[in-house]
């Protein structure tokens, strides 16, 4: 594994996705920190668990939260797959690091502007990401033919 750390655009994406990991688990755990201060839960079980009322509508901005984790989940995680197939394609390291950190940046501020309820921003934000992503899978792809 050290090998492949050797190479520039490994190298960077590897930092992209643990950055990128480590995100997404801050915004798992900002969920249950703020179901926990504001006994607001998921699961009947829970409600009981911590001796507390139901509550008839969901907290906003709880919900805000784990839609942008669950957007997280459907976009991070082909990122982790086919950004590591790309980066093993021996790509140029400026075309890699500008899809990589491009990616990136767009996944944090895609966050940031979802839990703010800013539009258009989080479409733009996602918009970004998504070339990142679909340029690393056609290269990927071509590549393989």
């Amino acid at each position: 594994m050290a090998s492949l750390l050797v190479d520039p655009a490994m190298r960077v994406f590897a930092i992209c996705a643990g950055i990128l990991v480590l995100k997404m688990l801050l915004t798992a755990n900002l969920t249950g920190i703020l179901r926990t201060s504001r006994r607001v839960f998921a699961s009947p079980e829970d409600y009981r668990f911590f001796g507390a009322e139901p509550v008839a509508q969901p907290d906003e901005q709880i919900e805000r939260i784990r839609r942008a984790h669950r957007n997280d989940l459907e976009n991070i995680l082909p990122f982790l797959v086919i950004g590591f197939l790309y980066a093993m394609t021996g790509p140029s390291y400026t075309v890699a690091w500008w899809l990589f950190v491009s990616f990136t940046v767009a996944r944090l501020l895609h966050t940031a502007v979802y839990i703010a309820g800013l539009q258009p921003w989080r479409t733009v934000f996602f918009g970004i990401g998504s070339i990142a992503l679909y340029a690393m899978t056609l290269i990927v792809v071509v590549r393989l033919i």
